[in-house]
């Protein structure tokens, strides 16, 4: 046993005399031996180094760490227990036609009227309805407080068109979203332009970059990207952002799924830290997720600090406080560390609920469908397995390990793109088991009268699904190919004609941000490489709205790379330490490999 102890700044390591042990502790830097004691010494910043020495040997599970900075204590994220009862009679509450605001929503009035203008976390659950709270929080402070322009920042950039639609439809057509960057066709309809065309709007205030068209609306949207716009060393929109907050023009900023795409070593999430120190409070910043991560702080920093959260002067200084360093030159996060202070910065500054406390949804009822490849792919999986296996070394220390693994999943879903010599004719399905397999549930599915999504990470086994399906049904799509209009046309037909029961789409275009409760199946032809991710897409039709008992279906190809990918989303393994920044590290999990080709079981 490896005894880890806190003394003030160093961690004594008791343990019994073993040379190999040693010679590991010798690797510290800073390392001592007290000859009084007959123990080692280590500075409390190289814990990590000493953490990473031992790990993958036999000493890893020897410790046991006595220390105040709670090593690797995993603190949940806890729930908001207290609403303030505020007075919110002087609200006006927006709703679509016909609907109302449900109780947690209210609820949410109370605790935004309770803050005063102060920004926070809106960290609801997905599928509660942040977009329709936000709506009625920027109308609410537009006529308690006069804010000019409420500012929504996407994060995932299909988003804009939902939060146009819901903004229209909940206010009844009474206010107008407008898209920056927004353009005329001269033959109709619409274009999304860059960074040049949203400046435009910016600067000359008025929609379409036009003066003679309509002064900007309230509600103005854009893409996180945007904020990457620049003019030399000049970032064009973010100084034109600035001089509106400073003018009081824009009020109130709601970033959407900020825990995506907006990383504080990232462009965009260093300009929105910029944003935020040469403007202060002038403006209300609402961060918004509904999966933030407590025990990973590096997500954590930049909602915290837009909302005055913490006084952490940079992220340098939040991670040397938060995270354990290892590794190469000591740039690996192998752990972190005080995650309850961090829990209770959040809590302070945080409004989250869950479904399951404040909604009564229908069940939802999880499906894992087993098939066998056939002899073609199983001739091909052997093929792939035995050309990576003998290249593990080089894929191990690869910079992406998880593109060669890629071929495996192919195997099972689309063999074609590995083998030239298959054809899509009709002796494909002879050499695709799992298309079978959801084209079956899709029958049954339809049969019953009810509608589907069927999610996939990759485009290519889509198409294969849709030539064959396309033939019996009125199929609906939504990928990351299409044009935007073609996919946002193709997400109106799905929800409102009832002769269209299927909706093909890819996680990353449609797993986010979309309410398709329409639906009240899902189908996932192939797993994402992390649990957060298929939450978020198979919650695309468990919110707000649903109505019936929600059906998942996941479909497995037995004793191959789908199986061990499905258990490590399901913790039915112990594998909690090999998901890093919400993917498989193989690069610091050499025995990953081994699992994923089927050698380590």
């Amino acid at each position: 046993m490896i005894k880890i102890v806190q003394n003030g700044n160093v961690y004594e390591l008791d343990f019994r005399y073993d040379p190999k042990l040693i010679e590991l502790v010798k690797n510290v830097p800073g390392r001592h031996y007290i000859p009084q004691t007959k123990r080692w010494e280590i500075p409390v910043d190289n814990l990590g180094r000493f953490l990473n020495e031992i790990k993958g040997t036999a000493y890893e599970s020897q410790v046991q760490t006595y220390s105040g900075e709670h090593i690797n204590e995993n603190a949940h994220v806890e729930v908001t227990d207290k609403i303030p009862d505020e007075d919110i009679s002087d609200i006006t509450h927006y709703v679509r036609a016909g609907g109302h605001l449900y109780p947690h929503q209210i609820d949410f009035l109370k605790y935004m009227k309770h803050r005063q203008r102060n920004g926070f976390i809106l960290a609801d659950e997905m599928g509660l309805g942040k977009t329709l709270e936000i709506i009625n929080m920027a109308l609410y402070h537009r006529d308690a407080y006069h804010y000019q322009h409420c500012l929504i920042i996407c994060c995932v950039n299909t988003a804009k068109f939902s939060w146009k639609e819901d903004i229209e439809t909940h206010t009844n057509g009474c206010e107008i979203a407008y898209i920056l960057g927004t353009r005329k066709k001269r033959n109709g309809g619409y274009s999304y332009g860059g960074g040049a065309e949203k400046l435009s709007d910016l600067t000359t205030g008025c929609m379409y970059g036009n003066v003679s068209c309509s002064k900007l609306p309230y509600f103005l949207i854009m893409n996180i990207e945007a904020l990457r716009t620049r003019a030399g060393r000049v970032y064009t929109i973010e100084q034109q952002l600035i001089k509106m907050i400073q003018q009081g023009q824009i009020g109130m900023i709601a970033i959407d799924e900020i825990h995506k795409n907006a990383s504080p070593k990232s462009i965009q999430g260093k300009r929105l830290l910029n944003i935020k120190k040469k403007t202060g409070i002038a403006a209300e910043w609402i961060p918004m997720t509904g999966t933030p991560i407590v025990n990973k702080p590096t997500d954590v920093y930049l909602p915290l600090k837009l909302i005055d959260g913490h006084t952490y002067k940079d992220y340098w200084s939040w991670c040397q406080h938060f995270c354990l360093y290892g590794g190469y030159g000591d740039h690996d996060i192998i752990g972190y560390r005080n995650i309850p202070q961090m829990k209770l910065m959040l809590k302070r500054n945080m409004l989250r609920r869950l479904k399951n406390d404040v909604l009564e949804l229908p069940e939802k009822t999880y499906y894992t469908e087993y098939v066998e490849n056939t002899p073609a792919q199983c001739k091909l999986y052997t093929k792939v397995t035995n050309e990576l296996v003998s290249d593990r070394d080089e894929i191990v220390h690869s910079v992406n390990p998880l593109v060669r693994m890629l071929k495996l999943r192919q195997v099972n879903g689309s063999p074609e793109l590995i083998d030239d010599t298959i054809s899509i004719d009709k002796s494909y399905l002879s050499k695709n088991a799992k298309l079978v397999r959801v084209m079956e549930l899709i029958d049954d599915i339809i049969d019953r009268g009810e509608k589907v999504v069927v999610f996939s990470n990759w485009t290519a086994p889509l198409k294969t699904l849709y030539r064959f399906i396309a033939t019996k049904y009125k199929v609906c799509c939504f990928t990351g190919t299409m044009p935007e209009e073609s996919r946002q046309k193709h997400k109106t037909v799905f929800l409102n004609n009832s002769e269209y029961k299927v909706m093909l789409g890819t996680i990353g275009a449609l797993g986010v941000n979309h309410t398709l409760t329409s639906a009240n199946n899902v189908i996932f032809y192939d797993d994402p490489w992390n649990p957060a991710t298929k939450h978020q897409a198979e919650d695309r039709v468990y919110r707000i709205g649903t109505t019936k008992s929600v059906n998942i279906y996941t479909v497995i190809v037995k004793d191959t790379i789908d199986e061990v990918v499905n258990n490590i989303l399901k913790n039915k393994q112990d594998m909690s330490s090999y998901i890093v920044d919400n993917g498989l590290d193989i690069r610091n999990n050499p025995e990953l490999f081994d699992m994923l080709v089927g050698h380590g079981r």
